[in-house]
């Protein structure tokens, strides 16, 4: 599915239509120089008044739409005593809606703010209810400064992540086909290029060459290079089993439709990110969205009226964490933690088997979301370190972060296996290459800390001081359901050169006698894999299967077993057992908390 929907985004990148940003080939440093001060002086209106200055632009551009939706001709814009800014901007919104079909005005066509290099100025986002990028504007000495815009045939802009937009342009002259590709950021009152790679093909020669652009000039590549850009952005842009458009709406900001007269309702509940507790209650709202969500409704926005949003910082918020919930399950419950000892606590959102979905910090007083997880794995280790392993059908990701003292989230080092089995360390800023063996010693030295019968989230229970606390307390009935289930826990067993495997596979069931003793029973199979001796590529099986049954008791509300060399407890959730191992002689059961899942089997 990744490879057809990225193969679907090429496509989409050479069919595109948009833009006349200011021309990578000419260099960063050669765009309009622009006031040192610009920062000072629009940090004196707030947030929301520096929206203001872009109601002209929101005006005029409704205008024209009125006017095509209309079938009216539009008059080009009369630029006479415009400055170059102010001319440039009308130039644009009249290029944008010239080019632009009735059908798409009459699917939505709006606007939006977003901060996205989080610098305190909003950006201005004109786009399509469907997350097509028309144009992008800032603020510069109290005034709209034109970014990027949609204006003829050969430019497209794509919503990549975060602060990060794919541009592509395309140029056809006598035989030749040009196109540029360029990975953009909104950097201050400029765009900033972090990747321009492109390429020609001359239809006489029947070749094509490729190049990149450094400092406005073009240095040429062997089309190896041109595939980092897949490599590297690829899951930027589509991850794992989702659609372009997801990706797309977690970076749109949210759209309003001037063409539109809906008024929004008021009876909605605020998704309110002032404090933790009100946090925790917005999630379980969100949670409770989630019933009957389809994948494609990203696409239309259809979930973003079903809360009111008090600024645009808790619309993102929303957005994010109601695809965690979607992707990943309900939020279920939570737990507050100081992770870089500064004395102010975390708040953590997982689920009843430590699977963290979300992590919040504090600045100034003010909640700040860090991340949340949706595919993602994420955990802690002894040292506070936050891991998150990303793992789809042909990529594997895993990343370290700390939370520094003054609460920055910062990467300490990333590996990314891309999709055609290169290997990447990102770290202090720069990626590079590395080797295979490179990247195991990564892994098993630095990165895998977890003993080999525990999996991540068992050893974030195992190892740091997260307390799961559920948002909801489970009923008796609830219990009575979760012992009659089987419930299933795999491991791995040892680490082996690749000839010798091991794994156990170990299964829980309760049993309940007439006279209303309880049993714990565990099935505990050990397969071990070794080689033919006749044949170098082929493995024999050794499997032993044996079985131990405890006396299942209840003390102050805990459930306890004490026997056969081992003790522990047992906790009951709704999609959870964990199985907390505190004596152990038995080489079956580690000391250490075991989580189990409902058994398939």
């Amino acid at each position: 599915m990744k490879r057809i929907l990225f193969v679907l985004l090429c496509t989409l990148l050479l069919l595109g239509t948009v833009a006349c940003a200011p021309s990578p080939e000419k260099g960063y440093e050669e765009q309009e120089d622009l006031p040192n001060d610009t920062i000072a002086k629009d940090t004196v209106k707030t947030y929301e008044e520096q929206k203001t200055l872009y109601n002209d632009i929101i005006a005029k551009y409704t205008e024209l739409l009125i006017a095509k939706q209309n079938g009216e001709e539009l008059a080009a814009p009369s630029t006479e005593g415009l400055g170059e800014r102010e001319r440039a901007i009308a130039e644009a919104l009249y290029g944008i809606v010239t080019n632009m079909s009735t059908r798409t005005i009459e699917s939505g066509v709006g606007y939006g703010y977003k901060d996205y290099d989080e610098n305190g100025i909003p950006e201005l986002l004109l786009c399509t209810n469907n997350n097509a990028v028309l144009a992008i504007f800032t603020i510069s000495d109290e005034m709209p400064v034109l970014l990027a815009a949609r204006s003829d045939r050969t430019f497209s802009i794509f919503y990549v992540k975060n602060n990060r937009f794919l541009m592509e342009r395309t140029t056809t002259a006598d035989a030749t086909e040009e196109w540029i590709f360029s990975l953009c950021y909104v950097d201050g009152e400029k765009l900033g290029y972090a990747t321009v790679l492109g390429s020609v093909f001359d239809h006489d020669k029947k070749e094509e060459k490729y190049f990149k652009i450094i400092d406005g000039n073009r240095i040429s590549v062997p089309r190896a290079d041109l595939q980092v850009l897949y490599d590297l952005y690829y899951d930027a842009i589509i991850r794992g089993d989702v659609t372009y458009s997801v990706i797309a709406n977690l970076s749109a900001p949210r759209i309003y439709l001037p063409l539109e007269n809906a008024p929004e309702s008021t009876d909605l509940p605020i998704a309110d990110f002032s404090t933790y507790e009100a946090i925790r209650e917005t999630c379980q709202r969100i949670s409770s969205t989630v019933d009957g969500f389809k994948s494609n409704d990203w696409l239309y926005h259809c979930y973003d009226n079903l809360f009111s949003y008090p600024d645009d910082r808790s619309f993102d918020y929303y957005n994010r964490l109601l695809y965690a919930a979607y992707c990943g399950g309900r939020f279920a419950g939570y737990d507050e933690i100081d992770l870089n000892g500064d004395g102010q606590s975390e708040l953590v959102l997982m689920d009843e088997d430590y699977r963290i979905k979300a992590l919040f910090t504090q600045k100034k007083g003010v909640p700040v979301l860090l991340d949340a997880f949706a595919y993602e794995t994420c955990w802690l280790d002894e040292e506070g370190y936050i891991h998150i392993d990303r793992e789809d059908y042909s990529e594997l990701e895993y990343s370290l972060y700390e939370l520094t003292s003054d609460s920055e989230y910062k990467l300490v080092y990333s590996v990314l296996v891309a999709n055609s089995d290169k290997r990447y360390l990102t770290k202090d800023g720069e990626t590079k290459r590395i080797t295979f063996e490179e990247s195991l010693e990564i892994y098993y030295d630095g990165y895998c800390r977890y003993f080999e019968p525990f999996e991540p989230n068992e050893h974030t229970r195992n190892v740091s001081v997260l307390t799961y606390t559920p948002f909801v307390t489970m009923t008796e009935e609830s219990k009575d359901a979760a012992m009659g289930y089987e419930w299933h826990k795999y491991a791995n067993m040892t680490k082996t050169s690749g000839k010798d495997l091991a794994y156990s596979n170990t299964f829980v069931t309760f049993e309940k006698e007439a006279g209303g003793q309880t049993y714990i029973h565990f099935k505990y199979r050990f397969t071990f894999h070794y080689p033919d001796p006749d044949r170098d590529h082929y493995l024999l099986d050794d499997v032993t299967e044996s079985n131990l049954k405890l006396t299942l008791c209840e003390e102050n509300g805990t459930l306890v077993f004490d026997g056969s060399g081992i003790k522990g407890k047992v906790e009951l959730f709704e999609n959870c057992l964990w199985v907390i191992i505190e004596e152990s002689t038995d080489e079956r059961f580690y000391v250490g908390h075991h989580c189990y899942e409902i058994s398939n089997t």
